[in-house]
């Protein structure tokens, strides 16, 4: 016969054993639940934190700076203009706003709702308006020659200043040409012409700024010029900025090829943010109508190319949202 354990036995004591086992059991998977959750916690927090850093970045990119001299080609109603002056992007005595169109007349009436209060508002900040201009022939529309020097065209106070950026919203022929492939094609001439335009006149406008010095003591205020030859090459050619949808067919379009065939390579790039232009109203090119889907809800890069180097490109990360 066998000896009998001392303590508690039979069912009693092993039943009492299982209940506590389960019950550590159960506070353990508790305290590991609540240690998991205070790690994903802390984990979401920081994608949190990261997040709205990212987002803090991206909506502080603005292509240019506001010392920097800007032209821009191609404008629509004006709201761009406007929307950078609001917004302190730029010294409106620092930009230069230009205008397929041939008027004030017919801006009027191709954008009857919106451009002449902004016409207004750029005219009472003194910056200067030019009309007939083609960003594919801008010497030659500008009127440029030895009898029209840039000075004479911009007023005094340019002779002093070097041209840093030009810039082209959303370009865009205005054909309704439902045949793709020729409407790739219109559009690649537009912007390697608008390129190739663009080398030329920044070669014609800073090739000589030897006034530079002349101009500061004659009191022009040159603020602008703040390390600005820096951003100009030998050539004198300051940066060339787009701005596009993405997508068809304005992949297709293949800016940088066209580029890198007028001796261009892109800087940089990054998403075009319209909370950043709360004043600018994208209109098609030829109507004040909207495009057919809302152009805020529609995905856009700014794209900032410069001169090409032969150095080796610097490596971008995707997670800077620069290419």
């Amino acid at each position: 016969m066998a000896r009998r354990l001392k303590g508690k036995g039979g069912a009693k004591g092993l039943k009492a054993a299982l209940l506590n086992h389960k019950a550590n059991v159960q506070q353990n998977k508790v305290l590991k639940k609540k240690t998991e959750n205070k790690i994903k916690q802390k984990t979401q927090l920081n994608k949190n934190q990261k997040k709205q850093q990212q987002n803090s970045v991206e909506k502080s990119f603005i292509p240019f700076e506001k010392n920097e001299t800007l032209m821009l080609v191609g404008e629509g109603d004006f709201s761009f203009a406007r929307s950078i002056i609001e917004e302190s992007y730029i010294l409106p005595e620092n930009l230069i706003v230009t205008s397929y169109d041939n008027s004030y007349n017919e801006l009027k009436l191709k954008y009857p709702h919106s451009f002449e209060e902004n016409f207004k508002f750029l005219v009472d900040n003194n910056v200067k308006i030019l009309y007939q201009v083609d960003a594919t022939k801008l010497i030659k529309s500008l009127k440029l020659s030895k009898h029209t020097p840039w000075s004479k065209l911009m007023g005094p106070s340019w002779k002093f200043k070097y041209l840093q950026n030009i810039m082209f919203n959303f370009p865009h022929t205005g054909k309704g040409v439902k045949d793709q492939d020729r409407n790739i094609r219109d559009h690649q001439e537009l912007l390697f012409g608008f390129f190739d335009s663009a080398k030329q006149l920044y070669s014609l406008v800073n090739s000589n700024k030897k006034n530079l010095e002349v101009g500061q003591t004659m009191g022009y205020n040159l603020s602008n010029n703040h390390d600005a030859k820096s951003n100009i090459t030998e050539e004198g050619y300051g940066r060339i900025i787009l701005s596009l949808f993405t997508g068809e067919p304005y992949d297709s379009w293949s800016i940088k090829i066209l580029a890198k065939n007028n001796g261009l390579q892109l800087e940089r790039s990054n998403k075009f943010q319209w909370e950043n232009f709360p004043q600018y109203s994208h209109k098609r090119t030829n109507s004040e109508q909207d495009t057919t889907k809302p152009a805020k809800e529609r995905d856009a890069r700014i794209y900032i190319f410069k001169k090409y180097e032969k150095t080796k490109p610097k490596k971008v990360s995707e997670d800077s949202d620069e290419e």
